[in-house]
């Protein structure tokens, strides 16, 4: 049956590809034939289709498939699917989101990032990880502004968020995480502020999301330079981006006053623009070498600060090639109270390259697995800085000193992360050490647990039903993980942060490239 129905739709055909063939090309269709199809394909369903369809939810289906079809940011946002109040209280600032960006890949919820410094940082939600449900719900927004909208509630109110996530051995695994609802821009930007030795300041800004960004950087560079700083890590990783205000302000930190940070183009005259820095808090004599660290999560306004600084030979790039995310929105209000996302414009760095990944020609899911996947500048637009050098952009900042890729955490542990075993062991074994750990200072500069410590930990561990593994790499592994957790615990962000500094070998990997950085650094007459 099946292949008699398949042989009389190809007869159907034939007439109309003979047709083609004497043509000899295939043009291109005009607007109005598409138009006109839409309409054919339109009248057929409602003629033949067996089942009664809500017409509306197929010129509905249409216009979100082609608004998802002419980029992977741009969306809709529907005005059925949106309660009216709770959307005007969110944009008001009554309601509060989850700590956590997502993207959509093919309508399914994905995780891009968790913002730095927020609850839901410590509570292993990793991107890519999918969402499932929320409060036992499944989840029906189709979009990344709605899904905020959907999630938000009370402040410091709580969600039950389902996530399924794919092991490194290809076993799936669904993790349940309570969420606390939060704005990460109200915390400071700048969470560890140090010296790593006597000359090497170490800088984390972690979001532009925040207004006072800038503000915290100006700040934390006058503390180093006071205690004598004469060279700077600068660390953007997993900084996922926020206003570009405030990148241009960090930017400005570093380069005289009058220097191109971006330039922007777009179809209309009014996109197109070139921003500068407005006022520069740099002075001559503060000319020391920067480090400035990147990875698969630096994104969008971040990426405009690594393109800036880079260009400019201001700084020594390090890290892996960032997120490639540099695009202009814009909202556009329709007649019956949906809107539109849209992406109105590229962002080029000074010399010209444009950082956001290429989106033609790729699909959806290749699309965001890619953000992370290794690239080499083999096709990638590139430019010349000021001083000479050539960099690559068309896919996030290319980084001049590419680090190995962090290796995932192995299978025992990322299951003890799981089920938040590290941290359940902290909480009760703080309350009886209370006085072990004085300051995060004093644990920073040996941040190694008892011999005990580590034992009690792999006795709760089995008492949960998990065996971590024997060996000087797995106590190094537990070592890290849980001074960094008791740090948390104990100090917030700032002790957390600066466990990370003093603990994460790519910062070492970072602060032995400033013999390059001082190469690159560009005289300024």
């Amino acid at each position: 049956m099946r292949r008699a129905i398949l042989a009389a739709a190809a007869a159907a055909l034939l007439p109309l590809a003979a047709a083609a063939a004497q043509e000899g090309v295939v043009r291109p269709r005009s607007t109005a034939e598409d138009l006109q199809m839409f309409s054919q394909v339109l009248n057929q369903i409602r003629v033949n289709h067996p089942d009664t369809i809500d017409t509306h939810r197929l010129f509905m289906a249409a216009v979100e498939g082609m608004v998802r079809a002419a980029d992977p940011h741009s969306y809709v946002m529907t005005a059925a699917r949106l309660a009216p109040q709770k959307e005007k209280d969110f944009r008001e600032g009554r309601l509060f989101p989850v700590p956590i960006e997502w993207d959509f890949a093919r309508g399914t919820p994905v995780v891009r990032s968790v913002a730095p410094g927020s609850a839901a940082a410590r509570q292993d939600i990793l991107p890519g990880d999918v969402l499932v449900a929320a409060d036992g719900q499944p989840v029906r927004a189709e979009s990344p502004f709605e899904l905020e909208v959907v999630l938000s509630g009370a402040r410091n109110s709580t969600v039950a968020l389902r996530l399924e996530r794919e092991r490194v051995d290809g076993s799936v695994a669904e993790l349940e995480r309570v969420v606390r609802r939060e704005r990460a821009e109200e915390g400071t930007a700048v969470p560890a502020v140090l010296m790593l030795d006597d000359s090497t300041g170490y800088v984390r800004v972690t979001t532009f999301s925040n207004t006072r960004a800038a503000e915290d950087l100006h700040a934390a560079l006058a503390k180093l330079e006071g205690t004598g700083m004469r060279r700077l890590l600068l660390d953007l990783r997993d900084n996922g981006g926020g206003m570009v205000d405030e990148a241009s302000k960090i930017a400005g930190e570093f380069l005289p006053a009058g220097t191109v940070v971006y330039s922007s183009a777009g179809r209309k005259a009014d996109v197109s623009q070139t921003v500068r820095v407005q006022r520069s808090f740099w002075r001559r004599e503060r000319q020391y070498p920067v480090v400035l660290m990147v990875n698969g999560g630096t994104a969008s306004a971040s990426e405009l600060v690594a393109g800036a600084l880079q260009d400019h030979d201001r700084a020594l790039v390090v890290g892996r090639p960032t997120f490639g995310k540099s695009l202009l929105m814009r909202g556009f209000p329709m007649t019956d109270g949906s809107a539109i996302m849209l992406v109105i414009g590229h962002i080029k760095t000074p010399c010209g390259r444009v950082v956001q990944r290429q989106y033609r020609d790729v699909r959806v899911n290749d699309y965001y697995r890619m953000a992370r996947a290794a690239r080499d500048t083999a096709g990638r637009p590139s430019c010349l800085t000021d001083g000479g050098r050539r960099v690559y952009g068309g896919g996030g900042i290319f980084p001049d000193v590419v680090t190995p890729e962090a290796e995932p955490d192995p299978l025992w542990l990322a299951r003890l992360r799981e089920e938040d075993i590290p941290t359940r062991w902290i909480g009760g074994y703080l309350s009886a050490n209370a006085a072990a750990f004085p300051s995060a200072d004093a644990l920073a500069a040996s941040p190694r647990l008892p011999d005990a410590a580590l034992a009690d930990f792999r006795a709760f561990a089995a008492r949960a039903g998990h065996t971590p593994p024997a060996g000087a790499d797995a106590d190094a592994r537990l070592q890290r993980v849980l001074a960094r957790g008791i740090a948390f615990a104990k100090w917030g962000d700032t002790g957390y942060y600066r466990l990370v500094a003093v603990t994460d070998p790519q910062v070492r990997e970072a602060a032995a490239q400033f013999g390059k950085a001082a190469e690159v650094l560009r005289p300024r007459q």
